[in-house]
């Protein structure tokens, strides 16, 4: 992380601010001794806020670009061509503003995991409650997130009392969210394949790599499908690509993305990660897109509550056990693309001193189309600490880039790129 201390540092108290944002002490300490309390404040606050925009993906194998931007503007969505890319729309997230009458409303405060949906229009269930003002069914209530932020304003399905009782059901209707988000996943373009919706980090991973003719493409990523789908059009579906998911409801939304968008290149084997990589090779690869179970702390508007750093320290220690074996499924000069929604120094950086250090990895470059984002300074790594970036400082440079949320008000995470070759005898 980068970030750095300053007048307004010192007018901020750590124990404050765990109290005001809730998350365990443990990473927020972790974060206030990496990057200071101006960042981390100014990182939790955007992580309270709807992104300012959704990454649309154009199939054009199904349907011509300007096409689809017709049919967005022709249904009142704003929308436009994405800056840097030609099969990419960029459909705005609206914010509305609550008047000073909707902020005196009756009260209903809602935990941290259902702040995101009901921020964009989402009803609110009676589970997801956690504190309430006197009200009765019938009233209009303010919606409130953990940090005391109104996100919606909705009509109250049941009393107040109500809420102790934990029987799942509605307990406000959602009449005015904070976002204004179109149901893109209802619209029939949707349903037929003409487009799939991709997070940033998801987008740039795919378009920072090379494909060659031979390649046969292993996809391990924590999505359902798009990463896959999106590179089996970008090759015409003449690749082989294997996706690797891990439990049923992956598995579930793996095959409906994969029917969606006829990408009939794709073949889905069901296993977690872990397991894969410990299973006795069948075939080798030649691309890897690798997405490991990682802390999604880049994820707008929020992230899990529950995350701590043993957790989180957890995670990291399989995220290198992955990587270190995954070369035997790799073929010689086999590209890596490796990628996180996390913004923790060590699931990001520290993973990639890891690969560097692994004698049979190097680092790799980017395809041209990053390297001239990266010339123009529009994406780029992260700036370090020496005792971070060790004797790879200029890999981190060459071969990662760092999505601050913070920066780009959208979906953070890292990507790094290596391949798989012959060992050097100045790595240990």
């Amino acid at each position: 992380m980068t970030g750095t201390n300053n007048s307004t540092d010192a007018e901020l108290n750590p124990n404050e601010l765990i109290d005001r944002f809730l998350y365990d002490p443990s990473l927020l300490y972790r974060w206030l001794e990496d990057v200071g309390i101006k960042y981390t404040v100014d990182l939790l606050s955007a992580l309270c806020k709807p992104n300012d925009s959704i990454w649309v993906q154009v199939n054009k194998s199904k349907i011509d670009f300007d096409s689809l931007l017709d049919i967005f503007e022709d249904m009142d969505i704003i929308a436009e061509k994405h800056p840097f890319y030609d099969d990419f729309i960029q459909v705005k997230i609206g914010v509305n503003e609550f008047d000073a009458e909707e902020k005196l409303l009756p009260m209903m405060k809602v935990d941290k995991e259902s702040t995101t949906s009901i921020a964009l229009g989402k009803d609110v269930n009676s589970t997801n409650v956690t504190e309430v003002n006197d009200f009765s069914a019938g009233d209009t209530v303010r919606i409130i997130d953990f940090v005391g932020n109104i996100i919606a304003v909705g009509k109250a399905e049941i009393h107040s009392y109500e809420v102790r009782d934990k029987t799942v059901r509605v307990a406000a209707k959602n009449i005015k969210s904070l976002g204004i988000t179109p149901q893109l996943t209802e619209l029939m373009v949707y349903r037929r394949g003409y487009f799939s919706i991709l997070t940033p980090v998801q987008a740039l991973s795919v378009k920072s790599a090379y494909f060659k003719p031979e390649d046969n493409i292993l996809v391990m990523t924590r999505d359902k499908g798009e990463v896959a789908s999106y590179i089996a059009e970008l090759t015409d579906n003449k690749y082989p690509i294997t996706f690797i998911v891990s439990d049923k409801l992956q598995l579930k939304a793996a095959r409906r993305q994969i029917e969606r968008t006829k990408s009939k290149a794709v073949r889905i084997i069901k296993r977690t990660i872990a397991q894969f990589i410990n299973e006795i090779p069948e075939v080798k690869y030649s691309s890897v897109f690798l997405e490991p179970q990682n802390s999604r702390t880049a994820v707008m508007p929020t992230f899990s509550s529950n995350l701590g750093v043993s957790k989180l320290l957890k995670m990291v220690t399989k995220q290198k056990e992955i990587i270190t074996d995954l070369y035997r499924y790799l073929y010689d000069s086999a590209t890596i693309t490796y990628f996180t929604h996390s913004v923790d120094v060590s699931e990001n950086e520290e993973v990639f001193n890891h690969i560097m250090s692994r004698a049979y990895y190097q680092d790799h470059q980017f395809s041209s189309e990053i390297k001239k984002l990266q010339k123009n300074k529009i994406f780029s790594h992260r700036e370090l600490k020496e005792d971070i970036s060790g004797d790879y400082s200029y890999e981190h440079k060459s071969s990662t880039i760092f999505l601050d949320p913070v920066k780009t008000n959208n979906t953070g995470g890292y990507i790094a790129s290596f391949k798989f070759g012959k060992p050097e005898k100045n790595k240990k």
